[in-house]
């Protein structure tokens, strides 16, 4: 393993504005139309502002890698097929899965306006980055949102000894009039792009994330072969409700059957993800309903904190916060991501900023 990082004094900030356009640039550098990359650009860089930097920029050399090897295209066919009312299906053609899920979402959307919700089936896609991002965009448009992807399998199931389901992360939306109120997490006890950070920074980590391919603890995020479920069988059980919805419903390959992000890199991704938007407005005003959940937050906001506490935030209180925080003080780059990225600026002559 490299050395721990045991200070951030060469830790750089980058504007927000100046990252989001360098990932866009170096996406269109590499063939993906304009308006595509903007949505990655968008959806790694509003992870970053969110404090979920494993989701981030972190991932930008990795999808480069896979669209330079076609695993992963810079311009697919993404079809869409409405089976029912409020039922559809997505074809993402092999695309970046941030720009088919923006598209399932569109539908989604359309649907829900029409009939009061729209469900839609993601098939052929890939690594879709912070569920926490599509769910954003649903409720700023006055709809509750529900988002869910399978992935490689990295999660030990209650009872078991090796990986069979992903992380397999789920993300549940509301609208307010001020900080979403949004649920993003993965079914593993950490999602697994804080390992790949972990890597990329030579940082050690706590040995309860995971265990090593003989079964042990370890810190040494390059041993990690299974990591655990949240709350034991509750979160392997919710783990494979995910992958159902995603993957079995989709026509998908699941746990076991999901080729590697990382490992292998030469196959596609072939993911399935699923996305609901229900229409507020059906049940009541969005006005009401923003009342009223304004109101349950104020509620919340008066528990008394537990020692070591400042306040009972709810769900996306604390990324929200963080994203303003962000985009008036820069996101911090740590050295080793940096370096990574300065040098994929360079290849594809791109300065990268700061």
């Amino acid at each position: 393993m490299k050395p721990v990082t045991t200070a951030h004094a060469s830790t750089r900030t980058v504007p927000y504005e100046q990252l989001c356009s360098f990932v866009q640039r170096v996406l269109t550098a590499v063939g993906v139309p304009t308006d595509d990359a903007a949505v990655v650009a968008d959806c790694l860089t509003m992870a970053n502002l969110s404090g979920v930097d494993s989701h981030g920029v972190v991932r930008l050399a990795h999808y480069v890698r896979r669209l330079n090897n076609g695993t992963i295209k810079a311009r697919p066919e993404i079809t869409f097929e409405r089976c029912a009312p409020s039922l559809g299906i997505v074809d993402g053609g092999d695309g970046l899965g941030h720009v088919v899920t923006w598209r399932a979402c569109d539908e989604a959307m359309r649907l829900a306006e029409e009939s009061g919700s729209g469900a839609i089936a993601i098939r052929n896609s890939s690594h879709f980055g912070m569920a926490a991002f599509y769910i954003n965009r649903l409720v700023s448009n006055g709809y509750i949102g529900m988002a869910m992807t399978d992935t490689d399998p990295f999660l030990i199931p209650f009872g078991g000894r090796t990986a069979f389901f992903g992380t397999n992360p789920i993300a549940i939306g509301f609208p307010t009039d001020g900080i979403p109120v949004i649920l993003d997490m993965a079914t593993t006890s950490i999602p697994y792009g804080r390992i790949e950070l972990a890597k990329r920074e030579g940082r050690e980590i706590p040995p309860d994330w995971g265990l090593d391919a003989a079964g042990n603890p370890t810190t040494d995020p390059n041993a990690i072969a299974g990591l655990h479920p949240i709350a034991g069988p509750k979160g392997s059980g919710l783990a494979m409700i995910i992958g159902i919805f995603s993957s079995v419903l989709t026509g998908m390959p699941w746990g076991p059957h999901i080729n590697r992000m990382y490992g292998e890199m030469g196959a596609r991704r072939e993911l399935g993800h699923f996305i609901l938007a229900l229409d507020v407005k059906r049940l009541m005003p969005l006005a009401t309903f923003k009342r009223r959940l304004g109101e349950m937050i104020a509620e919340l906001h008066q528990v008394p904190p537990a020692e070591g506490f400042s306040r009972v935030y709810y769900p996306g209180e604390v990324e929200g916060e963080r994203r303003a925080q962000r985009r008036a003080e820069g996101i911090p780059i740590d050295p080793g991501l940096y370096g990574e990225l300065s040098e994929l600026g360079q290849r594809y002559g791109v300065p990268f900023p700061g």
